[in-house]
């Protein structure tokens, strides 16, 4: 049986007894769950390595944000730190932001949340996964199954389709009363299929949620004439994209997701559930890049990560590319860099810093300097909007002709462009 445990980002994991929830910001598993865990924590890729040790019996979650399944069937789900204190009602607001953000950054293919799906959030995130996949599937059932002509070959008492003669004329004398035939029989057994019939059992197995089970239940009829995929890399590799299958299309990621084909997340599975992660500082990005879209004026352009630019030369070779989160242009001028940090400032600090990190500073002082021409344009570091920081600092002044505006970026509100506009209409220098 499962075990559904929540942590906070940079929240602490605890060998112990028993699999126990002492806090949001600290868990307990067990020896088994432990040592699967300490190996990720000891692994040489840095960049996936979202678990360090603080000591010999304690592991420290760093800024990953979504679920670790173990293969002894512990869940840790592991949801965004947007603010320093946390509750139980609080739970629900969290995963409600990491689904917004995570559909806002196309990781999946989220659906429109409704009335219906409120008391979901309310289950752990790989509950609300399963449900989303199945609401996606849903559709796709009543839309009809496809089906596909399927070469057989078989040995009958009857001739159907075509005679093949070669194979007739070897059969023993004790098989004459068979004919060899091959036809076409018009099948769902497809590709596609396969995959979500292989689906559809796993999350049936993986749920304890009642309405999840129900409706996984309900699709599994649908899909029983058709056997589970034997080779799931050779029919994700068969999927089609033809025009009769673009409804099918949305089921794709979640197909990857559930049998851990894939991962655009920080780690693949082979466990007791869906695990996935992903870096909540390039979520905070795409998330902040995706609300800006919505709001430019009409002849600005965002551009993320632009790489064309470079801090220096050396003998005539461009030297140390430079990587701003975002960029705004307008006619192919620079007009604007800015660059998000998943970090909570604290504007009433007595040194005017509020916690801004030195380097973030030079990093924004070169991307000016380098980025926009003649240094005229507005430079920010934008950063998650809470109660201590809930106000643009006063701005940084960087030389005569450049300023790095500090600021807040709403979160809570679902529709979040509408309170940002302003600043950055701000920015942009537009009115």
């Amino acid at each position: 049986m499962l075990t559904q445990l929540v942590v906070r980002e940079w929240g602490r994991i605890v060998r112990a007894q028993h699999n126990a929830q002492t806090s949001f910001d600290q868990i307990e598993v067990t020896h088994q769950a432990w040592l699967f865990l300490s190996e990720i924590a000891q692994s040489s890729d840095k960049a996936h390595r979202y678990l360090s040790f603080v000591n010999g019996h304690t592991l420290k979650v760093h800024g990953f944000v979504g679920v670790i399944a173990t293969p002894d069937g512990v869940q840790i789900e592991i949801l965004p730190k947007h603010a320093p204190t946390f509750d139980a009602p609080g739970l629900v607001d969290s995963r409600k932001l990491l689904l917004r953000m995570l559909k806002a950054a196309k990781v999946l293919p989220f659906i429109e949340s409704t009335d219906a799906l409120i008391d979901t959030l309310n289950q752990p995130l790989p509950e609300v996964l399963i449900g989303r996949f199945l609401q996606d599937l849903a559709q796709v059932v009543r839309k009809g199954i496809r089906k596909d002509y399927q070469r057989i070959e078989a040995q009958e008492r009857f001739l159907k389709g075509q005679l093949q003669t070669a194979r007739q004329l070897r059969q023993s004398p004790a098989k004459q009363t068979q004919f060899c035939i091959e036809y076409d029989l018009f099948s769902d057994n497809r590709a596609e299929n396969r995959l979500i019939h292989s689906a559809l059992i796993l999350v049936t197995k993986w749920s304890q949620y009642l309405p999840n089970q129900r409706l996984a239940r309900e699709l599994r009829f649908a899909f029983d004439d058709v056997p589970e995929s034997r080779h799931i890399s050779q029919d994700l590799q068969a999927w089609r994209t033809s025009r009769d299958m673009q409804y099918y299309q949305n089921l794709l990621p979640w197909l990857k997701l559930i049998l851990s084909q894939y991962s655009p997340f920080a780690t693949a599975n082979h466990h007791a559930g869906i695990s996935f992660l992903l870096p909540m500082d390039k979520l905070f990005e795409a998330y902040v890049a995706g609300q800006i879209r919505h709001c430019l004026p009409r002849d600005y352009q965002l551009k993320t990560q632009s790489t064309a630019q470079y801090l220096a030369t050396q003998n005539g070779k461009s030297m140390f590319q430079l990587h701003p989160d975002l960029a705004t242009f307008n006619d192919d001028e620079c007009v604007a860099v800015l660059d998000t940090k998943w970090k909570l400032l604290d504007q009433t600090l007595a040194d005017g810093k509020a916690g801004i990190a030195q380097a973030d500073m030079y990093q924004l002082f070169a991307y000016g300097h380098k980025l926009l021409k003649n240094r005229q344009g507005k430079l920010a570091l934008i950063y998650p909007k809470w109660t201590e920081f809930n106000q643009p600092l006063v701005p940084f002044q960087l030389d005569s002709n450049l300023t790095l505006s500090v600021l807040p970026f709403d979160l809570d509100n679902e529709q979040p462009q509408s309170n940002n506009q302003a600043w950055l209409l701000d920015i942009l220098g537009e009115e």
